[in-house]
């Protein structure tokens, strides 16, 4: 596996049009754009004796800092397509009618299907985690923006060669979410997350403070029973001993900041922020139905939209016309609405 640190090293020079040669292991001259003259990076510290003038480029050093931002503030929005799908499912009424579960007296009646793009934002946010240390993480969330759901099957498309920076079709773009709206989504999702993550840290800070605590007390309270036994000794004697109590006066204050300090570091603090963006479009097949009973009963609503993703090869979860929930279930009351099993019309 290649290191992390050469392969961003590689790519961050490539990415600002910058030049880079390997003169041994871990050793590497570099010329970015906007400077002079070559700069050594060495990724081994073991190396530095050899290459006195050369930085090194390891995790928390200032230099990866500085170009991970200058990364982050060159990349933060992008748009790809991903539209090498197969759009001419085998069958897909009668898939469809398998995976949508509806009454006995009920049928849907295809009457038009289009294919539309349908954008997908993936949003990376960055928690940083204060507490003893300082610690990083990275977030990644997908969302389709028509259905503003999450969406997990993307991440096995990132890295591959499927994706394209113009689109091959002259579909239409599908109704989409504002992105604010799908923002906000995304955001509480993924603050549930680090809430989460948060409250193990701040767990396990809580274990070690009890543990440094207790440790720390012990070690105070030796030292003021040797400082009592030294006053007590010096009393017996009739020698002078305020300055044996002024000892223990700041030895009592110095205990009293110390363990302060270990109550505030054992306070894990979180900041998270959006550090990147990438909208995808995929093709999506929509199909514009009909709702019909045998019975000639007036349906409501007259005519229903369903989804099938080609990406994936699967129909989408139906929103329920009455709560809005996604549903592949659908049921009819006596008054002739369509709803989810989950919710019941009043009328």
């Amino acid at each position: 596996m290649a290191d992390p640190l050469e392969q961003f090293l590689t790519e961050y020079v490539d990415a600002v049009g910058g030049l880079v040669e390997q003169l041994e292991p871990q050793v590497y001259d570099v010329l970015l754009p906007d400077v002079a003259i070559p700069q050594r990076i060495v990724l081994d510290p073991d190396a530095l004796p050899e290459h006195p003038s050369a930085q090194l480029l390891t995790f928390g050093s200032t230099l990866l800092d500085d170009w991970l931002a200058h990364a982050r503030a060159r990349g933060q929005i992008g748009w790809m397509f991903l539209d090498d799908v197969h759009l001419t499912p085998h069958a897909l009424a009668q898939r469809i009618t398998r995976e949508i579960t509806l009454p006995e007296q009920i049928t849907l009646r295809i009457e038009n299907t289009r294919p539309l793009y349908v954008t997908h934002s993936i949003f990376w946010f960055e928690a940083t985690f204060f507490g003893e240390e300082k610690e990083q993480a990275l977030y990644p969330l997908a969302l389709d923006r028509y259905y503003n759901r999450q969406v997990r099957y993307l991440d096995e498309w990132l890295e591959g060669e499927r994706l394209a920076e113009t689109r091959r079709w002259a579909f239409a773009d599908a109704p989409a979410v504002p992105l604010a709206q799908a923002y906000l989504a995304a955001r509480d999702a993924v603050t549930r997350t680090v809430r989460a993550e948060a409250h193990a840290r701040q767990q396990d800070a809580h274990t070690r403070l009890a543990l440094q605590t207790e440790r720390m007390k012990r070690y105070y309270a030796d030292v003021r029973a040797e400082l009592e036994e030294r006053i007590a000794k010096a009393q017996a004697r009739g020698d002078e001993v305020t300055s044996l109590r002024a000892r223990v006066e700041t030895l009592n204050r110095e205990e009293r900041v110390r363990l302060e300090e270990l109550a505030r570091r054992a306070q894990v603090r979180v900041e998270l922020q959006l550090v990147n963006l990438l909208h995808i479009k995929i093709p999506r097949l929509f199909l514009y139905t009909r709702p019909v009973a045998k019975q000639s009963q007036v349906l409501r609503p007259a005519s229903l939209t369903l989804t099938w993703d080609p990406l994936i090869e699967k129909t989408d979860a139906l929103v329920c016309p009455n709560c809005q929930r996604p549903t592949f279930a659908l049921r009819v009351n006596r008054h002739g609405v369509l709803h989810c099993p989950e919710c019941e019309p009043t009328r």
